[in-house]
């Protein structure tokens, strides 16, 4: 039998934080979605009041060794503070889009990033939240 080996995640670092008001987020996912040409609805996670996305950097041979060091790098992280529920309706050029939320409390890394986000304060939200109306 082979010896298996569990190294965690050490630290997770961000390089960019948004948070939106409800309404911006899902609409933000939406667009992101569709500018990558993704023809499917995506599920947006949720843990504890936090819907959130996460955008990785292309694993290029730093990417990587930084994760084998147990380093893993988010290029961005948006957000909105939301109650659960299985679906956030939004309107995208005229059509009526059902975005899904999953709950992912099982994921030690995303309850430690969400507990972070839970407390943190952008002193440029107002800012994101008018660019984005």
């Amino acid at each position: 039998m082979p010896k298996i080996t569990y190294e965690p995640v050490e630290e997770i670092v961000v390089h960019q934080i948004l948070e939106y008001d409800n309404k911006a987020f899902f609409e933000e996912v939406m667009r992101q979605n569709l500018s990558q040409q993704i023809t499917m609805i995506p599920t947006v996670n949720w843990i504890d009041g936090i819907a959130f996305s996460t955008w990785r950097f292309a694993d290029t041979d730093d990417v990587v060794k930084e994760a084998l060091e147990g380093r893993i790098h988010f290029f961005a992280v948006s957000f909105t503070r939301v109650p659960y529920q299985t679906h956030f309706a939004v309107n995208i050029a005229n059509q009526d889009i059902r975005v899904p939320l999953r709950k992912v409390d099982n994921n030690p890394n995303f309850v430690s990033l969400v507990a972070f986000l839970k407390d943190f304060k952008s002193e440029s939200k107002s800012s994101v939240q008018n660019a984005s109306t």
